[in-house]
């Protein structure tokens, strides 16, 4: 894991059976490590024996330089697409604003319409809330009323024809 403090330091590494001494602001292991894996790659390419170690070297140095581009061409894409949530962040915070304020809208007029449906009918009580099922007041059930029922049941199984 890399300290990264200004202060450079004096490192000793071995790479392809050469001793480097490199100045770095790196941790020292961080740095061993590195040169420990240049040292591997080199060592596989010139396996084979059909390969220079300035070969294998500049083989070497040319896919490292592969593997940093292509992580440099991913970054921009990350970046790209943290920009594009970003701009959808935002562009859904303003729609939740303005819905907020149609919202407030809405309940202002609806106290509005409540205050005028108060003054207008005593029996609207304004700090009630209006159900949207209106409530018809009940009407009183009489005599009639039960043999009118009585009589239309009666004429509905009357009706009913039986096989």
């Amino acid at each position: 894991m890399a300290e990264n403090t200004n202060e450079k330091k004096k490192i000793t590494i071995t790479v392809a059976d050469n001793r480097f001494t490199v100045l770095s602001s790196e941790d020292e292991e961080y740095s061993r490590q590195l040169a420990k894996d240049v040292d591997s790659s080199i060592r596989s390419m010139c396996g084979s024996g059909r390969i220079s170690v300035t070969a294998a070297a500049i083989l070497t140095a040319v896919n490292y330089r592969d593997e940093i581009h292509k992580r440099e061409k991913d970054i921009e894409l990350l970046k790209k697409q943290l920009t594009a949530y970003l701009e959808d962040i935002v562009r859904e915070g303003l729609k939740n604003s303005e819905l907020s304020k149609e919202i407030a809208k809405l309940r202002s007029d609806i106290e509005t319409l409540r205050r005028r449906l108060s003054e207008q009918s005593p029996t609207i009580n304004e700090n009630e809330p209006i159900s949207p099922a209106v409530r018809l007041p009940r009407r009183a059930v009489t005599v009639s009323d039960n043999e009118e029922a009585a009589e239309e049941k009666r004429n509905e199984e009357a009706s009913e024809v039986t096989v």
